[in-house]
């Protein structure tokens, strides 16, 4: 056997050959990822709170980065169980940290937005150890991950000077945006009693009762004309029985009428976390946002 002593890409191709065999030249049209598991990012006092981390490889470039809540009513998160799904979009070329927070029954709001928060921090201070572009942060998630991801990227509540919270744009998959309204409309949970997941958020306490606390909770109010606003790019299904599809078309006039660029898209026919969500037609939008979008 001869032993050849040259580098990877000057090594001959092979001159052997089977009958019936096919040859065949795949375009590489997507990225390699590797997970980086139980990155953690901060301890809050109350818990330590990790990040799974999935991170196209052999990249020329930083790579934007996704910080992706996933939903849990507001109780502890599977981070893990979106890795799949998030992969999707790690071999497109963006890197996706899923961020895990403090849940509700450990500490109520806004402890989960200053959790976000210190995820973005983090991302944006360990840049050159990920790959990752500081300036092109993008915050998503769904149902109780979109609401802390809309609160993370649209609020400036729970900030500490001097550090960089900012972000390009917002994904958000059908996120209850105001918890005061959400019995307003059709739902197969009462969304207003203590042991509800709404309840939860405040404190287990009733939202309608206490409406002191529950509209501190309110994303609407915390946006106005007076200063700018990251993107928000919204879907939401028409048949979703958890978070009523008007929680989507309140926060989006708001945003409108207030002059924030902001897109929502109706899937039709879909429920809460339907299939639909991850398929190839909203992540081919998903990666036309972020490689488009100017950001404040």
């Amino acid at each position: 056997m001869e032993i050849l002593n040259v580098s990877r890409e000057d090594f001959p191709k092979s001159r052997a050959f089977a009958e019936g065999m096919k040859v065949i030249n795949p375009e590489c049209d997507n990225f390699e990822t590797v997970c980086h598991y139980d990155v953690k990012y901060t301890n809050n006092g109350k818990c330590d709170l990790y990040l799974q981390i999935i991170q196209p490889i052999n990249m020329p470039d930083k790579t934007p980065v996704i910080i992706f809540i996933p939903g849990s009513a507001f109780h502890k998160q599977d981070v893990r169980a979106r890795v799949p799904q998030l992969g999707l979009l790690a071999a497109r070329g963006f890197c996706v940290a899923l961020l895990e927070y403090t849940p509700s029954e450990v500490a109520s709001f806004p402890q989960l937005i200053r959790d976000a928060k210190e995820g973005i921090a983090f991302m944006k201070k360990n840049a050159e150890r990920f790959n990752v572009d500081p300036q092109s942060v993008f915050m998503m998630g769904y149902s109780s991950g979109g609401y802390t991801a809309l609160m993370a990227g649209l609020s400036n509540i729970e900030e500490e000077s001097g550090e960089d919270y900012s972000v390009k744009g917002i994904i958000d998959f059908f996120a209850p945006t105001n918890i005061t309204t959400m019995n307003n409309e059709p739902s197969t949970m009462n969304h207003s009693e203590p042991n509800s997941p709404e309840g939860f958020l405040i404190g287990q306490k009733d939202v309608q009762s206490n409406p002191g606390i529950a509209e501190k909770t309110v994303i609407k109010n915390y946006i106005s004309r007076d200063r700018k606003y990251p993107p928000v790019l919204m879907f939401h299904g028409s048949n979703d029985e958890l978070v009523p599809f008007g929680q989507s078309c309140e926060l989006y006039s708001a945003l409108k009428q207030n002059g924030i660029k902001a897109e929502l898209y109706q899937i039709e026919g879909a429920h809460h976390g339907d299939r639909q969500f991850w398929s190839s037609d909203v992540l081919d939008m998903i990666e036309w946002f972020i490689n488009t979008v100017d950001g404040v």
